[in-house]
């Protein structure tokens, strides 16, 4: 299976699973508002997907930007999908849970997430108020998250389901494609999933050592973004969002395009890289995303090569 059809495999198991999930309303809730390329490709996959569908955004907004509101009975409550369902990213699992509790009368639809726990008594106490809630759906992003759910949050609905940056279409990046560079890139994420290995001892040639470009230095607009935040200007910190995101897009395009051969520890290079046709080497993070996904979704690809 090459690239493309990979790509047009996998949306459809999105479109199969989550389309009747969604009623004629919803609400998008816990935007990413920071400069992580790879959960700007997922909201930017996820408003592709809503965009074809039939239903009305009432609103969207971030876990910084919230404020409670009542909502007719009938209007789904989406949140972003991503890796940070667990006890790593704590700030995003705690919006859940209070996005859980104060819509008791809303269905809800966690969008696909990889779900890790280092602490297994926050797990029994993170589902045990989930499953509290009646109408819960929870999407799995990889086969191992979607076994934990089967095992301890069993009173949710749940699904096995791919990154939805994987909704976003070839024609929206073209325009930011540039030339190589000739040169060859090493994406070594710089934060606490980074597994500590010598990933160096499998690369055979010269390579730029970078983690992606806006982790490395916050754009402007990044800054102004948090400072919005800051004042509280909740309606300019939304629109404004989305113009970050577009950015943020843009540059992920321009900086994968820009080498020859791809090396990551990151997966939404990963993802970028398969959106754009480019062949690379697979790392693995330090507690199992990549390869779990890897295994769930990507290993009958010729062109990507893990690295166990």
């Amino acid at each position: 299976m090459n690239f493309a059809q990979k790509v047009d495999a996998l949306r459809s198991v999105i479109r199969y699973q989550l389309i009747p999930l969604i009623s004629d309303s919803y609400v998008f809730l816990d935007l990413p508002y920071y400069t992580n390329i790879g959960d700007a490709l997922i909201w930017e996959g996820t408003e592709t997907f809503l965009s074809s569908l039939p239903a009305k955004c009432l609103y969207r907004c971030s876990c910084q930007t919230f404020s409670y509101r009542p909502l007719p009975k009938d209007t789904t409550i989406l949140l972003q999908g991503g890796g940070n369902f667990g006890d790593i990213w704590r700030r995003h699992q705690d919006f859940r849970l209070k996005v859980i509790k104060l819509y008791p009368n809303n269905k809800i639809v966690i969008l696909p997430q990889t779900i890790y726990y280092k602490n297994d008594k926050q797990m029994l106490s993170d589902a045990a108020l989930m499953m509290k809630h009646p109408d819960l759906h929870i999407c799995a992003r990889d086969q191992r998250s979607y076994r934990l759910l089967e095992a301890y949050f069993v009173n949710c609905g749940r699904l096995l389901l791919p990154d939805m940056a994987f909704c976003i279409p070839r024609d929206r990046l073209v325009s930011s494609l540039v030339r190589s560079t000739g040169k060859n890139l090493y994406l070594k994420r710089n934060d606490i999933e980074f597994l500590e290995d010598d990933c160096r001892q499998y690369i055979r040639e010269p390579v730029e050592i970078r983690d992606w470009p806006t982790m490395e230095i916050i754009p402007l607009s990044a800054k102004m973004l948090n400072l919005f935040i800051k004042l509280s200007l909740n309606r300019l910190s939304d629109n404004w969002a989305l113009y970050l995101k577009r950015l943020l897009i843009h540059e992920g395009v321009r900086f994968i395009t820009s080498y020859d051969k791809i090396y990551t520890t990151r997966l939404h290079v990963a993802i970028l890289s398969i959106l754009l046709g480019k062949p690379f080497v697979f790392f693995d993070n330090s507690y199992g995303k990549n390869s779990s996904f890897y295994l769930s979704w990507l290993s009958d690809l010729d062109e990507i090569k893990f690295i166990w």
